[in-house]
């Protein structure tokens, strides 16, 4: 992809089509392919934005401009953890792309858009809490935005694949317990199923879904409680799994329109932003078009 000029595509998460060798940034609500028009067989009138509405379309999106959430920054994180995942030799010109992004995308943060991105999905999720323990379930940057909002006083079980990823306790969360999901089906002395006395079992306990997980495991976590009063699903919906009917369930969608209502979120984008925006959106375009080299040169 050497010499390239920056295009992509913007869809829905789930609506892109694959391409022989997919590049593709990934979050909740949409994904975005980084293509090459010159050799990547395009679907059929595919839309595919080029340079400076390219560039504008992904600042945008990692400013928080074009979230529920005006300003949230767990898009931002989302795509600093996209660019941790390239390969350095093939996708070296996406990741120098990256860097200009998201240093960008701090500077107008910084001069435009103070105060906005306040309430988080973690904080949405937080306010559906009901009982005395959460059973959240991922170790990565939303669970961690979970952790962050959770109200005092509340056990949590963080359950994760891994126990060398853990969470970092704040506030006045009583106790925090990380649990590996493999075992969740493991007969376990806190388990609600196993001991009709336990801490577990005498508990109300709310599930958090932050990460994408499966049937099998998700329902070996949930059964790991007596006592689920309700299960908060984070998940994106083509990665969304069956969770037991009998359990009130409160989705993405759910959390997103009440989002919608929030002060912070049915603000105006600031003028000044979107008008930054596109500023260096052109300044990006005039300067690929000063550099003769390809993205070696124009991503220095």
């Amino acid at each position: 992809m050497f010499g390239m000029r920056l295009a992509l595509i913007h869809r829905p998460t789930g609506a892109i089509q694959t391409f022989p060798r997919p590049t593709a940034w990934r979050t909740c609500l949409r994904e975005v392919q980084f293509v090459d028009p010159a050799t990547d067989a395009l679907p059929p009138n595919e839309p595919v934005l080029h340079d400076a509405d390219a560039y504008a379309l992904l600042l945008e999106i990692v400013c928080g401009l074009r979230s529920p959430l005006i300003g949230e920054t767990e898009v931002q994180a989302q795509f600093k953890a996209f660019m941790a995942t390239l390969d350095p030799a093939a996708d070296g010109w996406l990741r120098r792309l990256g860097e200009r992004v998201l240093a960008d995308a701090k500077s107008i943060r910084h001069q435009h858009l103070q105060g906005f991105g306040s309430h988080s999905y973690g904080w949405l999720a937080a306010r559906w809490v009901h009982g005395d323990r959460v059973a959240l379930v991922g170790t990565g940057a939303l669970a961690q935005q979970v952790l962050n909002h959770l109200a005092a006083g509340l056990a949590v079980d963080v359950w994760g694949r891994r126990l060398d990823r853990r969470l970092t306790p704040t506030g006045d969360v009583r106790t925090v317990r990380h649990c590996l999901i493999a075992e969740a089906g493991a007969p376990d002395k806190d388990a609600g199923s196993q001991d009709a006395g336990s801490p577990v079992s005498r508990s109300t306990t709310t599930v958090v879904v932050a990460a994408p997980v499966g049937e099998h495991d998700l329902n070996a976590v949930v059964g790991h409680y007596r006592q689920v009063t309700r299960a908060i699903d984070l998940r994106a919906v083509d990665q969304q799994t069956a969770i037991d009917p009998a359990i009130p369930l409160v989705s993405l969608s759910t959390l997103l329109a009440e989002g919608a209502t929030a002060s912070v979120a049915t603000a105006s984008v600031p003028a000044e932003a979107a008008a930054e925006v596109r500023r260096r959106a052109r300044a990006f375009a005039s300067r690929e078009e000063l550099r003769p080299f390809g993205w070696d040169d124009l991503c220095a």
